[in-house]
């Protein structure tokens, strides 16, 4: 192995470590998340949802770095013209390094489930709480719309708002 090898796998090693603490703080905003969705506090969410998008931009450039330096270490051990993949890398390793990676990469889809469960929490909450909203809603609306009028005439969206706010 050549010191240049040596050195590019070390980047991987870094990059990966980096890509899993991304991930752990992705997690960690996402948890944010669900808790001001859950106290309804809007400005912290949206503080939230930025923090998050941060996060998933951060995690996109690491996964684009770990694949560039996949492909050099590939094309250093002479084998960058075929498959570029870091799982084409993989079979090419010693064992020790197979084992490393292999570890990484079980590791951030572990991770990347849990992201997923987590959001997907989240989104069964906002559809319940929209459903809740709705249920609520929807009969003074239809109170409001079958009320007052002619049969078959659309009213318009100032007489709604009006007759919403005079029947509170």
């Amino acid at each position: 192995m050549s010191d240049d090898w040596k050195r590019e796998m070390e980047l991987l090693y870094q990059l990966f470590e980096r890509e899993v603490s991304s991930y752990q703080q992705l997690i960690r905003e996402i948890k944010i998340e669900s808790k001001y969705l859950r106290e309804g506090k809007t400005e912290a969410l949206m503080q939230s949802v930025r923090s998050i998008e941060g996060q998933i931009k951060i995690l996109h450039l690491l996964e684009q770095e770990i694949q560039k330096t996949a492909e050099t270490i590939l094309q250093g051990l002479g084998k960058g013209e075929r498959e570029r993949t870091l799982s084409h890398l993989l079979l090419l390793l010693p064992p020790v390094h197979q084992s490393r990676l292999s570890s990484y990469q079980q590791t951030v889809l572990r991770l990347k489930e849990w992201v997923r469960q987590i959001n997907d929490q989240n989104m069964t909450f906002i559809k319940e709480y929209m459903s809740v909203l709705n249920e609520l809603i929807s009969p003074l609306i239809g109170r409001i719309s079958e009320s007052a009028g002619y049969p078959g005439h659309k009213r318009s969206p100032t007489f709604l708002s009006y007759a919403l706010n005079r029947e509170i």
